[in-house]
């Protein structure tokens, strides 16, 4: 190929691609020549690019979801709604952006999709872990949770424990992705015992078809799911066995800029009465996430 060729290919691949797109694509020694990259992340230094400009021009935002009430919630019209989104888009209208996507996911595709650029923030209740902080800049925490089971009336197989799952003969449904699956694996649960779905109305579809005899979920979705679906279960207490869990709102690392706007704006968001009554509309305990620290739930090692 000629080298006009190659500059015009050049610019318009610059017009149509963001720098983590133009890595993606063979465009490494360009990216070099415009930004420098931190040697500890292996990012772009300064993170002013692709969300920024975004957000600049005027582009919407897009929105990770998994359509998990209370966490996150997709109404029938597309709009997004849910613990999660809503203080985001509250936070985003504190930086004057109201112009927003849903991106509807599985968990295990949240933080892959959002490195490849199909989305821009994940806002999904994505708890906090080792592997994720490490991937991933997370803001201060939103939403912190306990994990209960659903099981059927009367509980007749008696399941409260992580202990009960290894030792009885019985499966319980859990979310593709999710903390829950991998938490229960790490403390001895055998795999064959966890059967995964992508939402949770297929969890309890499998638990109503008598496939799996129960769900393991945030007690906050399970009450939530119960209530939606009109569904005949009973929800056992926290599992003690299960951290307390939280989660933030995850960036790409190259997008450091708006992240650390965005940040700011949220720090300053929790302490208003509006990140109050979006915690209670949906559930959730607005103090318990102010005294939460990322750094706290980032020890999580599951």
């Amino acid at each position: 190929m000629s080298e006009q060729k190659m500059n015009r290919l050049s610019r318009r691949a610059m017009l149509r691609y963001s720098a983590a797109g133009l890595a993606a694509v063979g465009g490494g020694s360009l990216l070099g020549a415009c930004q420098t990259t931190d040697p500890n992340t292996g990012q772009p230094e300064g993170g002013g690019g692709g969300l920024q400009q975004r957000a600049d021009s005027g582009q919407p935002i897009r929105l990770a979801i998994a359509n998990e009430p209370p966490y996150t919630k997709l109404e029938a019209d597309g709009t997004i709604t849910g613990a999660a989104p809503d203080i985001a888009k509250a936070v985003l209208k504190r930086m004057g952006i109201e112009n927003v996507e849903p991106k509807q996911t599985g968990y295990d595709s949240m933080i892959p999709g959002l490195q490849a650029n199909r989305w821009d923030i994940v806002t999904a209740g994505l708890f906090m872990n080792q592997d994720r902080c490490a991937q991933v800049l997370y803001t201060t925490p939103d939403l912190v949770s306990t994990e209960s089971y659903a099981v059927p009336p009367g509980n007749p197989q008696g399941l409260r424990t992580l202990d009960d799952l290894k030792n009885k003969d019985l499966q319980v449904a859990v979310l593709a992705g999710g903390y829950e699956g991998r938490t229960a694996k790490a403390m001895g649960v055998p795999d064959s015992k966890l059967p995964t779905y992508q939402q949770a109305p297929d969890a309890l579809q499998a638990m109503e078809a008598g496939r799996v005899y129960g769900i393991l979920l945030p007690t906050l979705t399970l009450e939530s799911l119960k209530e939606q679906q009109g569904a005949n279960y009973e929800i056992t207490p926290p599992i003690e066995q299960f951290p307390v869990t939280g989660s933030g709102h995850a960036f790409r690392k190259s997008d450091q800029t708006f992240f650390q706007k965005y940040n700011e704006e949220m720090k300053a968001f929790k302490e208003t009465s509006e990140f109050e009554q979006i915690m209670n509309q949906w559930g959730f305990d607005a103090e318990a996430s102010r005294k939460a620290t990322k750094e706290e739930l980032c020890k999580t090692e599951s």
